[in-house]
C-alpha cells in the first residue's frame, strides 16, 4: 500500500512540474501574439459585396470601425493590412478599394462684408414671387453645424457615434466653421444679415468630418453620409468637398440617388499647380459640378478649369454664418456649391411636378452665358440664375417636356411630397429633354461621360495625375504593402525585400498616415465575372483606377476552376496608357504583370496546371503551374519588364521552401527565388515559365539520388559493355588457338580417306 501512495505522489509531483513549465510558456506565446496583433498596421477599406452584407458580429474581431450601408451592400472598415487579400478571396466580395482622403474645397481671400452674391443670381426675384424652397429636403455633408441664432435646422446626423474609434462627435459640433458657413449660404433665415438663398428649406446637417481630423475625412465617411441622406428622403445633397481619384462605391451610391430623384451638387475643386483636374464626386456625370466666380462675374483664380464644370456661382468673399454666433467671409468652390443648390431648391418649390432632370435642365437653360459661347471649361453653361435673363418678356411656364397628365399635386406638406418612385418615373419620361442642347453642347457633354464614352480614358488619366495636397501628392506618398511590394519586386529581388520591410514600419504621424491612405486607394481588388470559362473584368473597374495604380483580380473559391483572364483591346489600352500593374490573385498564387509587358491588342493571361510531365512532381508543394500570355492568338516570349510570382504553400517560410523553374531543354529544376513576402515564396523573372514550390533539401536529396542512380546505371552499363568485349575477345582467341588442331585433324582425315581409297582400289586389281 505504501508503494501505491509513493507511485501516485510521484505522478502528482511530475504533473505539477510539467504544468509549471508549460503554463508560463503558453502565456508568453499568447502575449507575443497579442503584441503582434496590436502592433500590426491597420488600413481603411471599402468593401463592395455582390449581394448580402455579412453581419458585423460575424466579421474578424480584429476589424475595427465597421460601418454597414443600407442603400447598397457596402461596408467600410479598418483592417490589418495582411487581411485585405483574405477578404478579397471571399465569394461574396465584389470589389475592395482603399479609403482615400476627402478635403473641403475652401480657399482664403481677404475678408469682405459686401452682400452682392444674392443679387447676382436673382434670389430676391424668387422672394418677391413668394418662393423660399419650402418643403424641399436638403442634406449638407460637411464638418458640423453650429446652432447659430440666424438659422434653423430640421434635423441632423453625425456618422461618428459613441462606438466610433475616434470617439463621438455630434453633428452640432462644427470644429472648423466650414459646414456652418456652407449651410448659412443656403438656409440662413430670411431677413437676417446673411440670409440664405433658400431660407424655407428643410435643412439637415450631416457631419462626415471628425474634429480630430480637421478639414480631412475619408471616402468611407462620405459614403455613410450619402447613405443617411438617401435613407431619409432628401431632395438635394450638397457636397462642398472633393477627392482626387474616382471611387466606384461612391459613384454607385450617387447613381442610386439619381435614380430616386435626388440631386447631388458638388464642388469642382480648387486648382493649384499640382491639382488641375476636377475633384470627385463632382466629376461624375450624375453630379452638378460647380465652379466659382467673383463679384465681377469673372473666373476666380483658383476655381477649377475643366470640361466637367456645369454651372458657375459666386465663390469669393462670401459672407455667411460663423461659429460662436459670428459672421465671416470665406472663399472657394465650397461656397459656390450652396448657391447652385439653393437655386435648385427654389425651382423645386416653384415647379413641384418637375423631375430632378428637368430642374437641372432649367438651371442650364436659365444660366447667364459667360466666357465662350455655349458650355466652356471655365464657367460650364454659365452663371446660375433663378430666372432667365432676356430682353423679351417670356412667360415663365414649365418646360414642354414636363408631363401634364400623370403628375402629383404641387407639394404642400412633407406628407404630400413627390415620392422617389414618382421622380424616377418622370426621369425616364424626360429622355427627349436633352434635344434642347445645341450640337456643340452635346459633344462637350458626351466627352465627360465617364462610363459610356471612349474619351473617358483621357479624362481619367488626367484625374489620376492630381496631387494638390497631402492627400494627393504622389511624390510624397508612402505606398501600400500590396502595391509597393508588387511594383518594387518587378525591378529586382533586393528592392522588393526593402520595400516590404518599409511597409511593415508603423507610422505614428497622422499626416503620413493620410499620405499612405491616398496612395493605397490606387489599388483596387475586384472579383471577376466568368465568361465562357474565362475570367473577365468590367470596364468600370479598370477605369476607376488611378495612374500607376494596381488592378488586383481576386479569384475566390467558387472561381478556382478558372485558369485564364481575358482582356479586351480597349481594356489593355487603358492599362497601358495609365501604367496600371495587373495582379492575378488566387489562394495559392499571385502573379504581378506590368502593363509594359502587354502589346496593344486583346490579351489572354493563362495560369494552368503543367500539362507536360515534369520531374519530382510528387515532391512539389501544390501543383506545378505553367504561365503564358497570348495576344491576338500568339504567345509572347520576350518581355521588357520583370514579373513577380508569389506562391502560397503551408508554412513556406517555416519549412524554408523555395520557388523553382522548370527547364525543358535540360529537364531539370533550378531555383528562382527563396524570399518570403506576405506569407508566400517569391521569384522574379522576365519569362512565363513552369513553376513549382519545393523544399530545397528534399529536392536536392531527390536530385542527388537520381544522379546517383544515373551514375550507377552508367557505370553498370559500362562494366557490362566491357565484360561483353572481353568475352568476345576471349572467344576469338580460343577460336584462333583451336584452328591449327582443327586443320591438322582435317588433314589426317583427308589422308586416311585418300589412303583407304588407294588401298582398296589397288587390292581389287
Amino acid at each position: 500500500m505504501s508503494k501505491n501512495i509513493i507511485r501516485k505522489g510521484t505522478k502528482l509531483i511530475l504533473l505539477v512540474f510539467l504544468l509549471s513549465f508549460f503554463l508560463p510558456a503558453s502565456k508568453l506565446f499568447a502575449e507575443e501574439n497579442s503584441d503582434k496583433a496590436a502592433s500590426e498596421e491597420y488600413i481603411d477599406i471599402i468593401v463592395r459585396y455582390k449581394e448580402t452584407v455579412p453581419d458585423e458580429d460575424s466579421l474578424d474581431p480584429r476589424f475595427k470601425n465597421v460601418t454597414t450601408m443600407d442603400v447598397l451592400p457596402i461596408q467600410t472598415m479598418s483592417v490589418p493590412t495582411s487581411a485585405v487579400r483574405d477578404i478579397s478571396l471571399q465569394e461574396n466580395v465584389r470589389r475592395i478599394t482603399y479609403d482615400q482622403e476627402v478635403e473641403t474645397s475652401q480657399s482664403t481671400y481677404p475678408v469682405s462684408s459686401e452682400d452682392w452674391n444674392q443679387d447676382m443670381i436673382g434670389t430676391f426675384d424668387a422672394f418677391e414671387e413668394g418662393y423660399t424652397g419650402k418643403n424641399v429636403n436638403v442634406a449638407i455633408l460637411d464638418t458640423g453645424f453650429y446652432q447659430h441664432s440666424e438659422i434653423t435646422y430640421s434635423g441632423g446626423h453625425s456618422i461618428f457615434l459613441e462606438d466610433d474609434e475616434l470617439g463621438p462627435d455630434p453633428w452640432t459640433n462644427d470644429h472648423s466653421g466650414h459646414g456652418t458657413h456652407v449651410a448659412g449660404i443656403m438656409g440662413a433665415k430670411k431677413g437676417s444679415r446673411t440670409q440664405g438663398i433658400a431660407p424655407g428649406i428643410n435643412l439637415y446637417g450631416v457631419k462626415v468630418y471628425h474634429e480630430s481630423k480637421g478639414s480631412k475625412t475619408r471616402v468611407g465617411n462620405l459614403l455613410s453620409g450619402l447613405n443617411w441622406a438617401i435613407d431619409n428622403g432628401m431632395d438635394i445633397i450638397v457636397i462642398s468637398s472633393g477627392y482626387a481619384h474616382p471611387n466606384n462605391e461612391v459613384h454607385e451610391v450617387i447613381k442610386l440617388a439619381a435614380s430616386k430623384g435626388i440631386m447631388t451638387v458638388a464642388a469642382s475643386g480648387n486648382m493649384t499647380e499640382e491639382n488641375v483636374t476636377t475633384d470627385y464626386p463632382a466629376a461624375h456625370e450624375e453630379v452638378i459640378a460647380v465652379a466659382g466666380v467673383n463679384q465681377k462675374q469673372t473666373h476666380v483664380s483658383d476655381s477649377m478649369i475643366a470640361p466637367e464644370n456645369e454651372l458657375a456661382a459666386p465663390g469669393q468673399n462670401i459672407l455667411s454664418l460663423g461659429i460662436n454666433g459670428a459672421h465671416v467671409a470665406m472663399s472657394g468652390t465650397s461656397q459656390a456649391v450652396p448657391h447652385v443648390a439653393g437655386i435648385a431648391a427654389l425651382l423645386m418649390e416653384k415647379y413641384p411636378n418637375d423631375s430632378t432632370r428637368t430642374i437641372r435642365q432649367r438651371m442650364i437653360d436659365r444660366s447667364l452665358d459667360l466666357g465662350e459661347t455655349g458650355r466652356d471649361l471655365i464657367y460650364g453653361y454659365g452663371l446660375v440664375q433663378y430666372a432667365k435673363q432676356t430682353t423679351d418678356e417670356e412667360p415663365d411656364e414649365p418646360l414642354e417636356e414636363t408631363p401634364k397628365e400623370d403628375t402629383e399635386e404641387p407639394k404642400e406638406t412633407d406628407d404630400e411630397k413627390e415620392t422617389p418612385e414618382d421622380k424616377s418615373d418622370k426621369d425616364s419620361e424626360k429622355n427627349t429633354e436633352d434635344t434642347n442642347q445645341n450640337e456643340e453642347d452635346k459633344e462637350k457633354s458626351e466627352n465627360i461621360t465617364s462610363d459610356e464614352n471612349d474619351d473617358s480614358t483621357n479624362k481619367e488619366t488626367a484625374d489620376s495625375e492630381k496631387s494638390g495636397d497631402s492627400s494627393k501628392d504622389d511624390s510624397e506618398e508612402t505606398k501600400s504593402e500590396d502595391q509597393t511590394t508588387d511594383v518594387e519586386s518587378n525591378k529586382n529581388q533586393n528592392k522588393e525585400e526593402e520595400s516590404s520591410e518599409e511597409t511593415e514600419t508603423t507610422d505614428d504621424e497622422a499626416d503620413k498616415k493620410s499620405d499612405k491612405g491616398a496612395a493605397q486607394q490606387k489599388t483596387v481588388w475586384i472579383r471577376p465575372s466568368e465568361t465562357k470559362g474565362a475570367a473577365t473584368v468590367a470596364d468600370e473597374d479598370i477605369k476607376g483606377i488611378a495612374e500607376n495604380g494596381v488592378l488586383a483580380i481576386s479569384f475566390d473559391a467558387s472561381l478556382k476552376h478558372i485558369d485564364q483572364v481575358n482582356l479586351s483591346h480597349d481594356q489593355v489600352d487603358i492599362l497601358r496608357n495609365k501604367n496600371i500593374i495587373l495582379l492575378i490573385a488566387r489562394a495559392d498564387l499571385e502573379w504581378v504583370i506590368p502593363s509594359s509587358n502587354l502589346l496593344d491588342a486583346n490579351a489572354q493571361i493563362v495560369f494552368d496546371k503543367a500539362k507536360k510531365a515534369v520531374a519530382f512532381d510528387s515532391l512539389t508543394k501544390g501543383n506545378p503551374l505553367t504561365f503564358s500570355i497570348e495576344q491576338d492568338g500568339k504567345a509572347l516570349t520576350d518581355f521588357p519588364s520583370q514579373m513577380t510570382y508569389r506562391f502560397y504553400t503551408p508554412a513556406a517560410e517555416y519549412n524554408e521552401d523555395a520557388l523553382y523553374q522548370w527547364s525543358e531543354s535540360e529537364e531539370t529544376w533550378s531555383m528562382l527565388g527563396d524570399a518570403y513576402t506576405k506569407g508566400g515564396v517569391v521569384g522574379v523573372t522576365n519569362n512565363t515559365p513552369t513553376l513549382a514550390v519545393f523544399n530545397p533539401k528534399e529536392l536536392a536529396s531527390a536530385q542527388a539520388d537520381l544522379k546517383k542512380k544515373k551514375e550507377d546505371a552508367t557505370k553498370n552499363e559500362k562494366e557490362s559493355r566491357e565484360k561483353n568485349v572481353e568475352e568476345a575477345s576471349a572467344s576469338v582467341k580460343d577460336s584462333a588457338l583451336n584452328f591449327p588442331m582443327l586443320l591438322s585433324s582435317l588433314l589426317v582425315v583427308i589422308l586416311v580417306v585418300s589412303g583407304g581409297f588407294y588401298f582398296f582400289k589397288r587390292k581389287s586389281k
